[in-house]
């Protein structure tokens, strides 16, 4: 999926970390099955996402990333799941148009560097000490 030099030079843009890169990756490949038409209601289950390569424990910190940094935005919260499974968010990549609209929203452009780091840093912290609290857990 072609991306925009601005877009791609953007704080937003190379703040992303490996996780949130991957998720916006998948976002994207929904979209395009989809024809490039149902943006905004992409539905991808975490599962999807762990089959994608984004570890299960940082989906939740990720996804709140991207949406900070402008890059996307989670239509629905599904805060219904049973155990381990979760119903699928919908999902609207904010740099293409929505279903219906003729341009993107771009809320990245709102970011600027000093921000972009101060998100990345938080999101680096919460990492280390889910992490942490995920090897305690397996060591008990």
């Amino acid at each position: 999926m072609p991306h925009r030099l601005e877009l791609l030079i953007s704080p937003a843009w190379r703040a992303a970390p490996r996780p949130l890169r991957n998720v916006l990756e998948r976002l994207e490949i929904e979209h395009l099955r989809h024809g490039g038409f149902n943006n905004g209601e992409l539905y991808v289950s975490y599962l999807q996402f762990v089959e994608f390569g984004v570890s299960k424990r940082s989906i939740k910190p990720t996804l709140e990333l991207g949406q900070k940094l402008g890059l996307l935005e989670v239509i629905q919260e599904a805060e219904n799941h049973l155990n381990d499974i979760r119903a699928a968010n919908a999902y609207r990549l904010t740099y293409v148009p929505a279903k219906g609209k003729s341009g993107p929203t771009d809320e990245w452009k709102a970011i600027t560097e000093a921000r972009a780091q101060v998100l990345l840093e938080a999101y680096r912290t919460e990492d280390k000490a889910a992490a942490s609290a995920t090897k305690k857990k397996r060591a008990a």
